[in-house]
């Protein structure tokens, strides 16, 4: 059996293209798919009756994802900088935060060494009373020894 190359292309003689022209007018001349218009230099309608079916059908169109990596296939340099410009605008509004978690810490501290100080000053004045006293207690003692230390010795 001989095989037959499909993909080889061979020319056509002027004869064989003559019947293929004749066979192809022959073909659509028996089966016309429009109807000649009633006035060929009217344009703007058309004969179809399937028109008014295709109209009332939408057409479905492309879905987000597709939109989206188009968008960023064609405009690369433009995403580039969105994504840029909103990775500073995160790291501003971290580092705002951040700002005001420390700003927080700072003045509880704040109010911790207020509070602290406070405290310093009440043992201050408890302390400077206590010397007060030791010292009031000291002059008494000094005193109570020096009468006994005279009568010890007799002078009084």
């Amino acid at each position: 059996m001989q095989r037959i190359n499909r993909k080889a292309h061979v020319g056509k003689s002027s004869n064989e293209k003559e019947a293929y022209k004749n066979f192809l007018s022959q073909r659509f001349s028996l089966d016309k798919t429009e109807e000649d218009p009633e006035n060929p230099s009217k344009t703007d309608s058309s004969n179809f009756d399937s028109e008014e079916r295709l109209s009332n059908i939408k057409s479905r169109g492309k879905s987000w994802k597709l939109k989206i990596g188009d968008f960023f296939q064609n405009n690369w340099v433009v995403s580039l900088g969105t994504g840029l410009i909103l990775f500073v605008i995160g790291l501003t509004v971290s580092f705002a935060i951040n700002q005001g978690v420390q700003e927080e810490k700072i003045s509880g501290m704040e109010t911790r060494v207020g509070k602290v100080e406070g405290k310093v000053d009440s043992l201050t004045t408890t302390v400077g009373e206590l010397n007060t006293n030791i010292s009031t207690m000291q002059t008494g003692f000094n005193k109570d020894i020096e009468f006994i230390k005279d009568k010890l010795s007799g002078r009084k």
